[in-house]
């Protein structure tokens, strides 16, 4: 097994698979699943703790980088895969392990239509020109998928592909 701490990131906006894709690849490589969105509120609570934030203000109003690393800290070298919305090209340690699922703005749309049929939230929408933004404003090129069309299994595929032996030489079934 190698010694190289893995640590897998996976971005893209709201609709693009993330949590999906980062779960099912959890289960079938006994890593850890650490979902960055869904620590949003444990976060806003920390901050506000912390003097760094005002109660109910909003969870974009702070710098979340922070805790996010605390709380990768403390999961010890554990193979983790890590996904969220806020994961961009500056926010990640290296590219080489990381990648963002990208659907089109209809696609998005289209996914989201089904999830949320009461309405969307324009902070979804938008989600979709801040990534795409980061990720045409990087240094390097990052890693994309574009999951338009792609069934689940697709793009579990896809990403296991591509980062087939980090996961092979990363984690060990639990």
């Amino acid at each position: 097994m190698s010694t190289r701490q893995m640590r897998l990131w996976i971005g893209g906006p709201a609709g693009a698979g993330k949590s999906t894709i980062a779960r099912l690849l959890a289960r079938r490589h006994g890593t850890y699943w650490y979902s960055i969105d869904a620590r949003t509120w444990s976060h806003e609570d920390r901050a506000v703790m912390a003097g760094i934030h005002r109660a109910g203000s909003g969870p974009g109003t702070y710098d979340r980088i922070p805790m996010i690393d605390e709380d990768l800290r403390g999961l010890g070298p554990e193979p983790v895969i890590i996904e969220g919305a806020i994961v961009t090209p500056e926010n990640v340690p290296s590219l080489d392990d990381a990648i963002w699922l990208m659907p089109s703005k209809e696609e998005q749309l289209r996914r989201l239509e089904v999830r949320h049929p009461e309405g969307i939230h324009d902070g979804f929408l938008y989600g979709w020109e801040i990534i795409s933004q980061a990720l045409s404003s990087a240094q390097t090129s990052p890693r994309c998928l574009t999951v338009d069309g792609q069934t689940v299994d697709e793009t579990l595929s896809a990403v296991e592909g591509e980062f087939r032996s980090l996961l092979a030489g990363g984690a060990a079934a639990k």
